[in-house]
């Protein structure tokens, strides 16, 4: 049977086409997942490990999805929530090394500049000119080096959500091993991804400003009158929030698409993708 998930390999467009195509097909039983994950942020520390763990899920069943072995949802979800805590440690591991990275990169550049900034000469315009180039090299660096850590890490999630016996410290470990050869390619595709969904991003907070606006003109005009003031500011917030809510649990389930097609991919090329996992998926 033909995989109609079937792209080239870490092929930009392919790569996107079938992460949407994988999303589109399965549009609300990955949105109600992602919704109900963004709701679990509310709850500290434990709706954490939920959130990372259903995020986990979505990204597994995409996986099962591309390699033509489906698996239902529950099962899916039973799974990655005996791992919750993982996805959580995992995710902290995984800030904490970006975070180190930032500040890697921050000192390394300031030392670079205050060296440079030595040698020129402030009341020649040519040098002011250098340095300024100079500075925006130096953004440019600053940035492809944050967004290649990034990539290098990016499939850690959907690894721990599939391979078994797998580790927080593993996956990361992995991710990194395995994506050797694919960050620039990663990078490109995390560009893509983002700019794909940035109109959905501009939407939600258009809809959430002019929502605002409205809402608090009606609590004004009539509910005001109706309620006390503090409850009809709660019902503006709740609105609010339910909005910046549904709009998350749009993206969310896109990019753990790509992340499962991208992983699909490497470990393909590399001949493994098969007895990745001992709970095989069972077939719809």
């Amino acid at each position: 049977m033909t995989n109609k998930y079937a792209h080239k390999s870490l092929n930009l467009g392919d790569v996107i086409s079938a992460g949407f195509r994988i999303y589109r097909d399965h549009f609300k039983q990955y949105f109600t997942m992602a919704l109900v994950a963004w709701l679990w942020l509310i709850v500290p520390v434990y709706g954490w490990a939920k959130f990372a763990a259903t995020s986990g899920a979505i990204a597994r069943l995409a996986f099962f999805e591309v390699s033509e072995r489906p698996e239902p949802g529950a099962d899916a979800k039973r799974y990655t929530d005996k791992r919750k805590w993982s996805f959580l440690g995992q995710s902290i591991l995984v800030l904490l090394i970006l975070i180190g990275a930032f500040i890697g990169l921050s000192i390394a550049l300031g030392i670079a500049g205050f060296l440079v900034s030595m040698l020129l000469n402030p009341e020649n315009w040519v040098s002011l000119l250098l340095g300024f180039l100079l500075g925006v090299v130096a953004f440019v660096i600053f940035y492809i080096g944050l967004m290649w850590i990034s990539a290098r890490l990016y499939i850690c999630d959907v690894i721990l959500a599939v391979e078994n016996p797998m580790t927080a410290t593993g996956a990361i470990s992995k991710s990194w091993k395995i994506t050797q050869e694919s960050a620039f390619k990663i990078i490109w595709i995390m560009i893509v991804a983002g700019l794909a969904t940035f109109p959905v991003s501009i939407g939600g907070q258009l809809i959430m400003a002019i929502r605002g606006q409205l809402i608090m003109a009606i609590s004004r005009a009539v509910i005001s009158s109706i309620l006390p003031y503090d409850l009809a500011a709660l019902i503006n917030f709740l609105i609010i929030f339910a909005v910046a809510i549904a709009m998350s649990a749009l993206t969310l389930p896109f990019f753990q698409a790509i992340t499962a097609v991208i992983y699909y991919d490497i470990i393909s090329r590399n001949g493994k993708k098969q007895n990745l996992v001992t709970d095989s998926p069972k077939s719809r």
